[in-house]
């Protein structure tokens, strides 16, 4: 059978320098130099496959044993030079300089495996960036509000907005454009769900559709738009919602 020559071929951490000794399976073996400096013996096939990569050096994370990441790019990060560990971990630091001039210290790990891209830098405009492609109308957010309304997780009481009480009953709230309303204590379930649910359709989907009410007007007439802002303000009184809008369609 023809075994085909992998000498000088680099294979992960591991450059192959020549054939070895056939292992006790009569399988091709090749002697390897790692990026961490030690030889070791490794067969074809786990070369060829990806099953072996380094000498043992990446699975033991031992300190000694770590790769030389100086100069190499990971994300935005570009390695300086080892760190000191800052704690008893065996993990390895690596000192990074980010591409916006920032310097930080990254454990290998989260460099190789790409958990760690930049000083922080990247999930800031990340974060900026859904910021500015949401949709904010007289300071609240739409696309939150309307996620309010459909995928909100049941909480320990059993539903959005509720809270159980010492004595068994139900405290139901409602939280809208940074006010918090508390709806009233509630002898049963059924009566508290209730509560919330006509609260959201007055705060929550009353403002949504008196949003879209006001769109439709304002493209059909912009000079009335100009001379007339959005507006949907929300008194209280007896337990009782009063919304005044100029949405109503």
């Amino acid at each position: 059978m023809t075994i085909n020559d992998l000498t000088g071929k680099r294979f992960g951490d591991l450059t192959v320098l020549r054939r070895g000794e056939n292992d006790k399976h009569g399988k091709a073996c090749w002697v390897c130099r790692c990026a961490c400096g030690k030889e070791c013996i490794v067969s074809g096939a786990k070369l060829k496959s990806g099953h072996t990569q380094s000498c043992g050096c990446r699975r033991t994370g031992a300190p000694g044993n770590a790769v030389d990441l100086t100069g190499q790019r990971f994300g935005r990060l570009t390695v300086l030079y080892r760190a000191e560990a800052k704690t008893k971990s065996k993990k390895v630091l690596w000192h990074c300089r980010c591409d916006c001039g920032n310097e930080t210290d990254v454990f290998a790990g989260a460099l190789s495996r790409g958990l760690t891209q930049s000083c922080g830098c990247l999930n800031r405009e990340v974060s900026r960036n859904m910021h500015e492609h949401m949709h904010y109308q007289d300071g609240t957010c739409l696309e939150m509000l309307e996620r309010s309304q459909k995928n909100w997780a049941e909480n320990k009481a059993g539903f959005r907005g509720l809270f159980r009480t010492k004595n068994g009953s139900y405290r139901a709230a409602i939280t809208f454009r940074k006010a918090h309303y508390t709806l009233g204590y509630f002898k049963t379930f059924s009566e508290a769900v209730q509560a919330r649910l006509d609260a959201e359709e007055t705060l929550h989907a009353g403002y949504i559709q008196a949003n879209e009410n006001y769109e439709k007007h304002a493209r059909r007439d912009p000079a009335w738009a100009a001379a007339n802002p959005f507006y949907y303000h929300v008194t209280r009184q007896d337990g009782r919602f009063s919304v005044s809008t100029n949405g109503m369609g």
